[in-house]
């Protein structure tokens, strides 16, 4: 993902960013932050992003508010949630909504490269099938 477009971290605490941030850096991402959902849209619609880090609340609205625009740009950018909670309801209402991950702040690191690889699964499981529906088309 070096080369790749920018992580987007919305969340609404300045430490918050900074750490996760920090710890994309170490994974030699880098990224772009917003503090409120509003930005984070503009953000996503105005620029290639790889993929979303958000913040379950904002002042804003939630994730939910966000996943539709991060669904409808092509190839789908992978979302995680960033909960302080996380516990195993949340983490089942948010992959049921269509995120590819939830994870605790304060974040570990060892819990965003796992967030990271799940995104990576799920964009080559989306450019898989995206491929094969492009196939079917052509041979109907």
């Amino acid at each position: 993902m070096n080369d790749k477009p920018e992580i987007l971290v919305i969340a609404s605490d300045p430490e918050t960013r900074k750490a996760l941030s920090s710890i994309l850096q170490t994974e030699g991402l880098k990224s772009v932050q917003a503090s409120h959902l509003s930005e984070g849209r503009a953000l996503l619609a105005s620029q290639p992003v790889g993929m979303v880090f958000c913040e379950r609340h904002l002042a804003d609205g939630t994730y939910l508010d966000l996943l539709p625009a991060a669904q409808t740009k092509a190839g789908n950018v992978p979302v995680v949630v960033t909960s302080r909670l996380a516990d195993w309801d949340e983490y089942l209402e948010a992959l049921r909504h269509g995120a590819v991950d939830l994870i605790a702040s304060p974040f570990k690191p060892s819990d965003v490269s796992s967030a990271l690889q799940q995104a990576r699964c799920e964009k080559s499981a989306d450019s898989a099938n995206a491929a094969d529906a492009k196939l079917r088309a052509v041979t109907a």
